[in-house]
């Protein structure tokens, strides 16, 4: 739920294209969409346009770990088209077909080999029949992926080779017809009302036949009494009524049938394996002389098939061009239903890649007739109506795709790019090529050569190559040790080649540093041993080869290490035990050998269960130490599928240690090197902003290039540079830190004593806020920035803003259409492919290019640059909600950074000069540049430029974009931007916010009413008490919670509102069943944009589906709190009700008030949001909430604000509990301003109660010092200072209130020296406040005309009943012996007199002695608090009622 990082995926795909050896294929029923699946585990998504007989390559989904086997259609919702995917390993995936993205996944022991989609009566969603190495029929849900139900044997029970579906006239049910490897046919009878859930449903009926291994069952449609069974050696027909068989075709010699279908009541479709198939005649002549026709119900079709009466094969169906296939084909058989009677197409994809279209003609019996009667009989030959395929895509594009290496000249033909390595410190791609040699260039330069235009195209010595060779054949392998451990040499990369040599090269020189040739095959993989090795395996690296061996090589002495050569099999997996010297070697065939690293001898060889819990034992191992890096644990070194090669990179340098430092925190992090505490979560310091990866669907294919923008560790690169350059004075005053504010806050509410402050000043070294100083901002990050929103940006829709883009920020315009990525569940990728365009050419606006220059430029060049210009401006914008909302994502926050980083731009040398300026002023704070009107006016500009690229993205887009002439305009998804609303980079936290809200404000009423409708039935139902999670409270500390010294929550009765003492105990005994997980935080590991892997298993599909159901709750609550909190208060949009209200106000409460819990932890994204939802929508829930117990959670969060929280503006990752504390504290703001009152009443309530309770806190043995009133009174005194400045009116009718909390606060021992103005000063602008140093008294008016004189010395108030309108003001004498009072409500001014009793003893007494009558005052100044009446003394017995136009009045005591 936001806690995951921002990427954005973009590919290049190079110039040739990917291999796609089909092993299925689907055609949707619409007729729009063929889906193709590869024995690569790829899958690759089609645009059909049947009137033009046009087949485009969309998108490449990359995921599978193996071969896929069978694909079903998912049905439809929520306005998109759903594809369900199963692969060989028992993978099973679920995917959107408008973007690609995986939202569902299943990995289980059961391998379909068939998939069926069937939408049964009475029910909404479609159910997938599967069938495979299981004995029986597994009845799956495709969204959920969860088995509703299955159908079972009694009767030899066996696997499933095929199955049917069909309902029969006038029923109500479904039929099921099943055959079994063995030969067996299956019956069941199935009803949705007859459906029980873990209960099978077992066949009603069972013969035996003669067809073993069926591969295609099919009832005949037309009359629902004939079945085709389908085997390797034959094909029969069947009564559907008794299965007696019909007729019997053998296979003709050399061939297998794979399948087949009914074209009509008498006519058969079956193809083989060679690509070929066969339409046939079922048998309509003479049987025992009388004539009868292909109809079941005669007798006579029952008789024995004689030899002369066997079906007539008509037609044969084969491509244009015969070609040898190595794998068998797909097929497909479809039947569309159109005006005239039905359209009936047959689908081939093949081991080429090549997806062949039959659209096959009815061919009529008079027709059939005239074809017999030609002799010899020849058959009708149907070609294919169209042939595709990516390469001939690939063939039709002009100019091809661009790829990495596209720059270098002279190269026609240029060798294939066959390893890939991203060297994020340098900056620089590695590319080994097929011809031995290894090609160095800087990556960002590189890349903006080839997407963007710009002045570099003119610079000679932009992205010059370096070029190393030193091998003899294809390069396979390539590491950089010192990007996996700084233990490594930085200057070494390491190769491994085809020709069985390492070579060792000096990236910087390009010199070869050493050569190894110790193994007997081509290298196949290199790896890095963990750290905790002995010292000479750390200098040492691990290379796999082709001849079954693993190496260890010393990159220091030079020389080989071990040799392990003994292993019978490939290897397949590499792991290490460093305690015990062990090196563990798993193989292909499930062997384990363990060899002894520094003796290099064989150990054991271990097989069979034994060999797995070795395996398993290595892996707890490493994940208990933490040791790790690539060598951590093995791949797969066959490259089972590029996936995980793809992804490994990825999530082993980047997101598994961002997600494992976010959780267990920053000081573990960092160890106890630092006796400072660090706010700043450092997990994303380290990561660089731009990673590229190499892609391959097929290990004999060239690489393409995924690189994936991360936007946080962006933002956190040009934010901490720009912090460094600041000094804390310029942090002060930009809003950044609120230090000084904090430091005068926390002065007040200690004693005051030097040694006090002096210890606050020392242990506040949190109210300076550090600045992690990793690296600067190199021009690298700001190419990175700069490509990244060229390449987003809507060009076209503003030229006004382009043109300030291009010349004032530093934008360059996109040279092609970019083909861009999305990351989805499991990491699961969807890639677009350069073939596709959103906008069909039909639809494309005219180009916008000057006359004399689309005259000079190649007809293809001119083709690009409008397919690019229609992209940027309209089509980005119409591929998928997903797309639009990642990208506008990372637009509006990376332009937000730029615009605060006191309006940065991307032009490099605008830049350095900005920094300099800001150096110099930095270093120069007195003196006045001369510059410095012009700089400011420059920065201005700038300013402006990003706010209005930032408002075109967040609110103007989609006019912009249908006033081009879209009308596809996909809107940002709102769940997405919900589960972002309190991201963990509060640039991307923003920009999710401001997006969410505008997009609720574009739906309209009729919208929102919508999506409450659709959100609401997620949310819980709570009652009271609230309920928790499934453990009970304890006091116990849970993973996030804060440092022991500081808990987040204490169980005292001062704060027992918000604690165990009353929310414990009773409440979970009161709360059982879902109620008591339905609140719950979704689990980290299975949020929707999680890029690491699924758990196994059918156990672990209840802990996915009790996830799913909690992130739906999860999201359900922040957008009903979203939409209540800014459009809640229309009634029209539900609220007014209250039940939707009191609802939403339940769950956001009780995340706040929920203790924290291993379900549940105390800081979390889902928390931060339900503070900050219920501070925006305080005025909407407070009918529903308990406003002490919220005030004082929230306190509770912020009561180390001084200590660890920025201001809101400060734009570095926190912490997860500064995080917490800072958005609790905006919070409060938030509630203060919303609704003053409420929040002086209750606060005054709680310090009445907190005094009561310090009274007696000896008697009652409680530590008054560990209750929230008094942790958080700095936060309360910054509160009741803000509210002082802001909402003066509200505090004047409160002014008593407002006295208590503030006395609470400030310590007494500031008030014995000095008087309340330096203080305190905000509060003495009231009139109706009066300080009197010599008796340390202060005097404050009421509304209801008393006087409360609050004795510093006893610590007590006295209320004085004085007037009987409001006081409006208050004066202490000088010496203190009077007191005078003024009503402007009955004007009247009285003079007061205090005695003590005697001796100093008793009670003193406050009594009135004179009264005078005032001049009225008009009504104008009674309106404004501004211009009320002052008593002024100018003497000891003389006071001058003074008013606001300076008339003047004297009164004597």
């Amino acid at each position: 739920m936001g806690s995951l990082n921002l990427v954005v995926p973009l590919v290049m795909w190079g110039r040739e294209s990917p291999t796609h050896d089909i092993s299925c294929v689907l055609l949707t029923q619409d007729v729009q969409t063929v889906i193709t699946g590869s024995r690569d585990g790829q899958i690759c998504v089609w645009d059909f346009e049947p009137p033009k007989l046009k087949l485009t390559p969309r998108c490449l989904l990359v995921g599978h770990t193996a071969s896929v086997t069978c694909l079903a259609p998912g049905g439809d919702a929520r306005g998109t088209t759903f594809l369900v995917s199963s692969s060989e390993n028992g993978e099973m995936c679920t995917w959107d077909l408008r973007d690609g993205r995986c939202v569902e996944v299943l990995r289980s022991a059961n391998i379909h080999s068939s998939m069926k989609a069937y939408h049964m009566l009475n029910v909404e969603n479609i159910r997938l029949f599967c069938v495979g190495n299981y004995p029986e029929i597994l009845v799956y849900d495709p969204h959920t992926l969860d088995i509703l139900f299955s159908l079972a044997t009694r009767i030899h029970p066996d696997w499933i080779s095929a199955l049917h579906i069909l309902r029969p006239p006038k029923r109500n049910d479904e039929v099921v017809l099943g055959v079994t490897t063995g030969g067996w046919v299956k019956v069941w009878t199935v009803s949705e009302r007859e459906v029980r859930p873990r209960e099978p449903i077992f066949e009603h009926e069972s013969k035996m036949i003669r067809s073993l291994n069926a591969l295609c069952l099919v009832c005949c449609s037309y009359n629902q009494r004939t079945v085709l069974i389908v085997s390797q050696d034959d094909w029969q027909i069947y009564d559907a009524g008794d299965f007696s068989q019909l007729c019997r075709v053998l296979v003709p010699p050399g061939e297998r049938w794979m399948g087949g279908d009914f074209l009509s009541a008498d006519r058969v479709l079956v193809w083989n394996d060679m690509g070929h198939g066969y339409i046939y005649k079922l048998p309509t002549k003479l049987l025992r002389g009388k004539a009868v026709s292909c109809i079941v119900e005669s007798r006579a079709f029952h008789n024995k098939q004689a030899d002369n009466d066997n079906p007539v094969k008509y037609g044969i169906i084969q491509p244009s061009t015969e070609e040898k296939l190595v794998n068998a084909p797909s097929w497909q058989f479809l039947t569309i239903p159109v005006n005239n009677g039905a359209e009936k197409l047959l689908l081939r994809g093949d081991c080429e890649g090549q997806v062949m279209l039959w659209r096959l003609a009815d061919v009529s019996d008079s027709q059939l007739l005239q074809i017999q009667q030609v002799q010899p009989f020849k058959a009708l030959i149907f070609t294919p109506t169209l042939n595709q395929s990516m390469m001939k895509a690939w063939a039709a594009m002009t100019p091809p795709p661009i790829g990495v290496l596209d720059q270098l000249e002279g190269e026609k033909h240029p060798p294939r790019i066959t390893a890939s390595l991203f060297l994020p410190l340098q900056g620089r791609l590695a590319c080994g090529r097929d011809d031995g040699s290894i090609i160095l260039v800087p990556a960002t330069e590189t890349i903006m050569l080839h997407l963007l235009h710009g002045k570099h195209h003119h610079y000679h010595n932009w992205a010059q190559p370096m070029v190393l060779r030193g091998h003899q054949g294809r390069v396979n392998c390539l590491l950089y040790p010192h990007g996996e451990s700084p233990r490594y040499d930085m200057s070494h990369l390491v190769s491994g080649g085809i020709d069985f040599s390492i070579n060792v090269w000096d990236m910087y020189t390009g010199n070869l540093v050493h050569r190894f040739v110790v193994q007997a095959g081509q290298i196949l993989q290199l790896l890095v041993p963990p750290p905790t090795c002995t010292p000479r395996i750390q200098n040492c690296i691990c290379s796999v080869s082709e001849d079954h061996s693993v190496a260890l090589l010393s990159i220091k002495e030079r020389k080989l290490v071990l040799l392990a050569s003994k292993h019978l099999y490939p290897v397949s997996t590499v792991k290490w035990r460093p305690e015990h010297d062990f090196l563990i070697v798993a193989t292909q065939d499930g062997s384990v050998y363990v060899w002894q690293m520094e003796t290099g001898h064989l150990d054991r060889v271990l097989q069979g269960v034994t060999a797995e819990e070795v395996l398993g034992a290595c892996d707890e191992h490493l994940a208990s130490t933490g040791a790790g890096g690539s060598g951590s644990g093995g791949s797969d070194v066959g490259l089972a599928n590029p996936a995980v090669h793809l992804f490994r990179g990825l999530r082993h340098r980047n997101l598994a240690a961002i997600r494992h430092a976010a959780q267990r925190g920053i000081q573990q992090v960092l160890g106890e090197q630092n006796n400072h505490q660090d706010i700043h979560d450092s997990s994303k310091m380290r990561t660089c902003p731009l990673m590229i990866q190499g892609l391959r669907t097929n290990k004999q294919d060239a690489n393409s290039h995924v690189l994936f923008f991360d936007i946080e560790a962006l933002i956190v690169q040009l934010l901490s540079d720009e912090y460094t350059l600041m000094s804390p004075g310029t942090l002060e005053a930009n809003d950044l830190i609120m230090s000084s504010q904090y430091h005068r806050m926390n002065v007040l509410t200690h004693p005051a004593s030097p040694e006090a402050a002096k210890k606050i000043a020392d242990g506040s070294g949190s109210g300076r806020v550090q600045i992690p100083r990793h690296f600067d901002v190199t021009a690298q990050t700001l190419q990175i920035g700069q490509m990244l929103m060229s390449l987003l940006h809507s060009w076209g829709l503003d030229p006004s803003l382009d043109h300030t883009c291009e010349h004032t920020l530093g934008l360059l315009r996109p040279r092609v259409p970019v083909s861009y990525g999305l990351i989805s569940k499991s990491g699961y990728m969807s890639l677009l492919m350069p073939t596709w365009h959103p906008v069909r050419e039909d639809d494309m606006p005219a180009i916008n290019l000057p006359p004399d220059l689309a005259a000079e430029l190649p007809p293809e060049m001119v083709a690009l640059e409008h397919r690019t210009q229609v992209f940027t401006g309209r089509g980005h914008w119409e591929v998928s909600p997903a797309l639009t909302t990642h990208h506008l994502l990372a637009l509006v926050s990376v332009a937000n950074t730029l615009q605060d980083m006191n309006a940065a731009t991307l032009i490099p040398e605008e830049e350095r000069r900005r920094k300099i300026h800001i150096q110099s002023s930095k270093s120069n704070q007195n003196s006045v540049s001369n510059h410095e009107d012009e700089f400011s006016k420059q920065q201005s500009v700038i300013k402006q430029g990003w706010s209005t690229l930032t408002a075109l993205h967040t609110v103007l887009l989609p006019d912009c974009v249908v006033a081009t002439g879209a009308t596809k305009y996909q809107p940002p998804m709102v769940e997405i931007l919900a589960r972002r609303w309190q991201d963990r980079c509060q640039e991307v936290r923003e920009a999710a916010q401001a997006l969410l809200k505008t997009e609720l404000t574009r739906m309209g009423p009729e919208g929102r009413q919508k999506l409450v409708e659709t959100w609401s039935p997620h949310l819980p139902t709570h009652t009271e008490p609230l309920p928790t999670g499934p453990t009970p409270y304890t006091n116990h500390e849970p993973p996030n919670t804060p440092r022991p010294d500081q808990p987040s929550s204490k169980n005292t009765v001062g704060n027992s509102p918000v604690h165990t003492a009353t929310n414990g105990g009773n409440v979970v005994s009161g709360n059982s069943g879902t109620n008591n997980e339905r609140p719950m935080e979704p689990h980290p590991h299975l949020d929707e944009d999680h890029y690491d892997e699924e758990m196994d298993g059918e156990t672990c599909r209840e802990l996915v589906a009790q996830s799913e159901g909690r992130k739906k709750q999860a999201t359900a609550i922040i957008l009903l709190g979203v939409i209540g909190a800014y459009h809640g208060q229309d009634s029209a949009e539900g609220f007014g009700l209250g039940n939707l209200a009191m609802q939403t106000s339940k769950a956001l409460a009780y995340l706040v008030l929920a203790t924290g819990s291993s379900k549940l932890p105390a800081h979390t994204p889902l928390r931060r949001a339900a503070i900050d939802l219920i501070g925006r929508g305080f005025p909407v829930w407070e009918p529903y909430l308990d406003v002490a117990k919220i005030l004082l959670a929230l306190l509770d969060l912020s009561a180390e604000t001084d200590r660890l929280a920025p201001s809101m503006k400060y734009g570095l990752p926190l912490i997860p509990e500064a995080d917490s504390c800072r958005t609790a504290s905006n919070a409060l703001t938030l509630i203060a301003e919303a609704k003053p009152p409420a929040f002086i009443t209750t606060m005054a309530r709680e310090v009445a109660r907190f005094n009561a309770l310090q009274q007696n806190a000896q008697s009652l043995q409680l530590n008054i010092h560990n209750t929230v009133l008094h942790r958080a009174k700095t936060e309360i005194l910054r509160v009741m200072e803000y509210l002082i400045v802001h909402k003066r009116c509200h505090i004047m009718d409160l002014m008593v209130e407002v006295m208590d909390i503030v006395l609470h606060c400030v310590d007494p021992g500031h008030l014995k020296s000095r008087g309340l103005n330096e203080v305190f000063p905000s509060i003495c602008g009231f009139p109706q406040v009066s300080h009197c140093p010599h008796t340390r008294r202060i005097a404050t008016g009421a509304k209801n005309g008393s006087i409360a004189m609050y004795e510093l010395r006893a610590s007590k108030c006295q209320m004085i009943p004085a007037h009987g309108t409001a006081v409006t003001a208050l004066s202490f004498s000088p010496d203190g012996k009077y007191l005078t009072s003024y009503s402007m409500g009955e004007n009247r001014l009285s003079f007061w007199q205090t005695s003590s009793g005697m001796f100093g003893l008793g009670a003193s007494q406050t009594k009135c002695t004179k009264t005078f009558s005032t001049a009225p005052v008009p009504d104008i100044v009674r309106m404004n608090p501004q211009r009320l009446p002052k008593l002024v003394w100018i003497s000891n017995k003389t006071v001058v009622h003074m008013m606001a136009d300076g008339t003047e009045h004297r009164f004597n005591a």
